[in-house]
C-alpha cells in the first residue's frame, strides 16, 4: 500500500476536492447540508419521525445555556464545572467528548453574545433506535436524502468519526439487552458467553459476568460502549496478557447492512464480516446490532502502585530509574501483568501493576528487581500493594480505573514492539521517550502482551503489531478550554509534526491502536490497520457497496473529504491511488 506524507496527502486533497464542481447537493458526489435548497424539508423531517415512532431528536448543543438568547448563568457554571465529566454528555445524542471535534460551535467557555451553532462538525439530527426496523428506516432516509450518516453511541471517540456536519445518526446508546448463555456452542468455542446489544457498557459486561462468577475481556473506562468500536478496534483490557484483546473474544456478530439486510458474521457464516468486524474498525462494514463474546474464569488479582519523582535528583539519574521500569515490564507481562504507567519531565507513577492470578508474594518477588535498581540509585519511592478476590472487585479497588476526566488531552502515540526494551534497544527507546516529555508530552505507557492466547481461535483483523508489541505507548498534549481554536491546532500540530514522528521513527514496522490516537495520523491506513487494509477495502465494498457508513480514519475514509465549509465530498479513486 502506498503511503503519503502529510503534505503530500493534503495537497492530494486540495486537488481532488477542486476537481468536485459546485459544494451543494447538486452534485452526488457531496452530501447535502440544511444550507441546500434540496435539504428535505421540515414536513419531510415530521413524516421521517412518525416513521421511527418519534425517535427523531434534532441537535440542540448542551451548551446553549451558556449564549444568548438562552443564557442562564446558573446552568452555564455548572456546565462549565462538570464539562470534562462523562456524565454531562452521555445522556446527549449529539455532544462529542473530544472538544476539538465540536470546533467552538458552541462553547460554554466562550462569551454569551458568542454564537451558538451546531457547527462544522456536530451532527443535525439522531434517531434513538430501539429497533432494526428504525436503523433500516434511518438508513434509507439518509440514503434518499444524499445525507452524511452516522453511528453513533456513547461519544467516547477521539477522532471524530461519531459526529458530522449535517449528519444524520443512529444513535445506539439506549440498546441495553443482555443475555447469559450458557452452553454457547460452535466450532471454535463450547462454554459460557455474554449476548450483549449495541449500546451495552463495559461496566455492564463486567457486572453480569461477576454475577456468574466470570470474567470479561473490556476496557479500563467503565462507560464505554462494549458492542461498538472498542470491540470492533481491537480493545485492549487489564486482562489482556491472560486472555488476549476483546477481539479476540468475540464469537459473533448480529448486523444490520446498509442495503437492509439482519445477518450473523461468525467464524463459520459471513466469515469474512466476522474477521473484518474483529479488530477492523467499527462504524465501517456494517450496524452491529449486538456482539456475543466469550467469558473467561474469574482469577484473584493483586494490584501495586508505585511512583518517584525527579525532585532533587538530576534528569539522568531520573530517567535511569524509568528505564528500570522499562526494562521490567517485559517479565511482569509474561507473567500475565498489565501495567499503566504515567510520567513527564517531573514525576513517574505506576497505578496500577494489575496481575491477575498472583498473590501479594508472587508480585512483590516479580518486581523485586525492579526495587532493588532503584534502591541501588537510592531513588526515594513509593511502593504499595493489594489482593482482591476476583477481578471486579479489583477493578472497583484501583481508584485510577475510575472514569477519568475527558477532552483533557490531544492525542498520539504508537505500538512499541518488545525488542525496544531490551539491553543493546533500551538506551535509544529511552532518550526518545525523555525526548517526548521534553517537548512537551506526557507519556502514558500501557505495558501489556496481546498475543493469541487460544490456539483454536478464529483468525482476526487485529493490527499485526499489537501480536509483537510490548507497550501501547500513548502521547498526551494539554488541550486548554480558553485557548483560542488556532492555539489548539498548533497543539495538535505539535502531536503530529513534533512529537509522534520519533516514535515513527523508533518504530517503523509498527502502528498504534486505531481508538486512541491521532486524528491526524498522517499514514493511518498503514498505522491502523496495517497489511490487512486491501482486504478489509474489499470487505467494506462488499457489505457497504454505496458507501453509506464513513470515518475520516476508518477503512475507506481516504476516498472522501470534508471542504472548507465541512461538507463531505467523494475523492475519486483515480485521485487518491486506490
Amino acid at each position: 500500500m502506498v503511503g503519503f506524507s502529510a503534505a503530500s496527502w493534503f495537497g492530494i486533497l486540495s486537488l481532488a476536492l477542486s476537481a468536485v464542481a459546485d459544494r451543494d447537493s447538486s452534485n452526488p458526489a457531496c452530501k447535502a447540508l440544511p444550507s441546500d435548497a434540496d435539504w428535505p424539508t421540515r414536513s419531510v423531517w415530521n413524516a421521517f419521525n412518525a416513521s421511527v415512532d418519534g425517535r427523531l431528536i434534532r441537535t440542540v448543543p448542551i451548551a446553549s445555556p451558556c449564549h444568548n438568547p438562552t443564557f442562564d448563568a446558573e446552568k452555564c457554571q455548572s456546565i462549565r464545572d462538570n464539562w470534562h465529566e462523562v456524565s454531562l454528555h452521555l445522556p446527549s445524542s449529539s455532544s462529542v467528548m473530544t472538544p476539538f471535534f465540536a470546533n467552538d460551535s458552541c462553547d460554554p467557555f466562550t462569551a454569551p453574545d458568542a454564537p451558538c451553532v451546531i457547527g462544522s462538525y456536530i451532527i443535525q439530527y439522531a434517531v434513538n433506535v430501539s429497533t432494526k426496523a428504525h436503523v433500516l428506516k434511518t438508513t434509507e432516509f439518509a440514503r434518499n436524502h444524499n445525507i452524511r450518516f452516522v453511528l453513533r453511541n456513547t461519544g467516547h471517540d477521539y477522532l471524530g468519526k461519531s459526529t458530522g456536519k449535517g449528519g444524520l445518526a443512529i444513535w445506539t446508546h439506549y440498546l441495553q439487552d443482555t443475555q447469559w448463555i450458557e452452553n454457547y456452542q460452535s466450532t471454535s468455542y463450547h462454554g459460557p458467553a455474554i449476548k450483549a446489544s449495541a449500546g451495552v457498557s463495559v461496566n455492564q459486561m463486567y457486572d453480569l459476568a461477576a454475577k456468574k462468577g466470570y470474567a470479561v475481556v473490556g476496557g479500563d473506562c467503565l462507560t464505554v460502549g462494549f458492542t461498538g468500536g472498542y470491540i470492533q478496534g481491537a480493545g485492549h483490557s487489564s486482562l489482556t496478557s491472560v486472555y488476549g484483546l476483546a477481539a479476540d473474544s468475540a464469537l459473533e456478530y448480529e448486523v444490520i447492512t446498509t442495503d437492509g439486510r439482519s445477518i450473523t458474521a461468525s467464524p463459520s457464516n459471513n466469515s469474512d464480516l466476522y474477521w473484518a468486524l474483529s479488530g477492523g474498525g467499527g462504524g465501517t462494514y456494517g450496524v452491529v446490532w449486538s456482539v456475543t463474546v466469550k467469558v473467561h474464569p474469574d482469577l484473584p488479582v493483586t494490584v501495586a502502585n508505585m511512583s518517584f519523582s525527579a525532585t532533587g535528583i538530576s534528569q539522568d539519574l531520573y530517567w535511569e530509574a524509568v528505564s528500570a521500569y522499562l526494562a521490567f515490564t517485559p517479565s511482569f507481562t509474561d507473567a500475565g501483568g498489565y501495567g499503566l504507567a504515567t510520567y513527564s519531565q517531573a514525576s513517574f507513577r505506576v497505578a496500577p501493576l494489575f496481575t491477575p492470578n498472583k498473590t501479594v508474594d508472587e508480585v512483590n518477588a516479580l518486581t523485586s528487581p525492579l526495587r532493588s535498581k532503584l534502591d541501588d540509585l537510592r531513588i526515594n519511592y513509593t511502593y504499595a500493594t493489594a489482593s482482591f478476590p476476583g477481578f471486579r472487585s479489583a477493578f472497583a479497588g484501583v481508584p485510577g480505573y475510575q472514569d477519568e476526566p475527558i477532552g483533557v488531552f490531544n492525542f498520539g502515540g504508537r505500538l512499541l514492539p518488545r525488542e525496544l526494551f531490551t539491553n543493546s534497544s533500551l538506551p535509544k527507546t529511552v532518550q526518545v521517550l525523555r525526548n517526548i516529555t521534553a517537548a512537551g508530552a506526557l507519556g502514558y505507557d500501557i505495558a501489556m502482551r496481546a498475543t493469541v492466547k487460544d490456539r483454536n481461535a478464529p483468525p482476526n483483523a487485529v493490527l499485526p503489531a499489537w501480536r509483537s508489541a510490548e507497550k501501547l505507548f500513548i502521547t498526551l498534549v494539554p488541550w486548554n478550554d480558553t485557548a483560542t481554536h488556532e492555539q489548539m491546532l498548533a497543539a495538535r500540530s505539535l502531536v503530529t509534526n513534533v512529537i509522534d514522528p520519533p516514535l515513527h521513527q523508533l518504530a517503523p514496522n509498527s502502528g498504534t491502536y486505531l481508538n486512541e490516537a491521532d486524528s491526524n495520523e498522517p499514514d493511518w491506513q498503514n498505522s491502523f490497520y496495517g497489511e490487512n487494509y486491501g482486504r478489509l477495502l474489499s470487505i467494506k465494498d462488499k457489505y457497504d457497496p454505496d458507501q453509506i457508513l464513513y470515518g475520516s480514519t476508518a477503512v475507506g475514509g481516504d476516498r472522501w473529504a470534508e471542504d472548507s465549509d465541512g461538507r463531505l465530498c467523494r475523492i475519486s479513486r483515480a485521485d487518491h491511488g486506490r
